[in-house]
C-alpha cells in the first residue's frame, strides 16, 4: 500500500510542472483565450485580444492583438496591429506597431510607435521611438532623443537637437547622433 501511495505521489509531483506549463497553442477572439494563460508557442488572435505573455510567433487578423510582454515574431495579417503594453523584443510586421515599453528588434509597418526605449531598427511610413539606439527609415521619423542612431527620411524629428544644432529639432534626409 505504501508503495502504491509513494509511487501515485511520485507521479503527481512529476506531471505538476506539466499542468503549470505555458500554452503551446492559444485562438484570441474578443474576450477569450482558449485556452486561457501565458503562450509559449503559437499565438492565433482575430479582431480583438488580450494576453500577458507571448513567447513564440503570433498571428493578428483582422484587428489588435494585445500583448503585455512579447518575445518573438509578431504578424498582422490583413489589417492587424500588433500592441504591446510592457516589453517587445523581437521582429513586427503589421499595419501598425505600438509598443507603450521599451522595444529591442526590427518593426515592419506603415506607423511604427514606441514609447520608451527603442534598439532595433524601425522601417515604416511614420516611426516614433522615446529614445532611439538604432536606425529609422521612413517619410517621417521622430524621437525626444537619439543616444546612438540614424535617422533617414524626408522629414528626421529629434526633440533634443539634431546633428547640425541642439536648437534645430528638424533636419531633412539624414539625421544622427553617436
Amino acid at each position: 500500500m505504501k508503495l502504491k501511495i509513494a509511487s501515485l505521489a511520485l507521479c503527481a509531483a512529476m506531471a505538476a510542472p506539466a499542468a503549470m506549463a505555458d500554452t503551446p497553442i492559444q485562438l484570441s477572439v474578443p474576450g477569450v483565450n482558449l485556452p486561457a494563460g501565458n503562450v509559449t508557442g503559437v499565438r492565433l488572435n482575430a479582431l480583438y485580444g488580450h494576453t500577458s505573455s507571448v513567447t513564440g510567433v503570433n498571428f493578428s487578423f483582422l484587428g489588435l492583438s494585445d500583448i503585455d510582454t512579447f518575445k518573438g515574431l509578431n504578424f498582422g495579417l490583413a489589417f492587424g496591429i500588433n500592441r504591446t503594453r510592457s516589453m517587445m523584443t523581437g521582429v513586427e510586421f503589421g499595419l501598425a506597431n505600438w509598443n507603450d515599453g521599451n522595444a529591442k528588434g526590427v518593426d515592419f509597418g506603415l506607423a511604427n510607435y514606441t514609447a520608451g526605449n527603442f534598439t532595433g531598427a524601425q522601417f515604416g511610413t511614420f516611426n516614433y521611438a522615446g529614445t532611439l539606439n538604432g536606425l529609422q527609415f521612413g517619410f517621417v521619423n521622430a524621437t525626444d532623443h537619439i543616444n546612438q542612431g540614424v535617422q533617414i527620411g524626408l522629414i528626421n524629428y529629434d526633440k533634443s537637437g539634431t546633428f547640425v544644432s541642439k536648437n534645430l529639432p528638424v533636419f531633412p534626409i539624414i539625421n544622427a547622433r553617436f
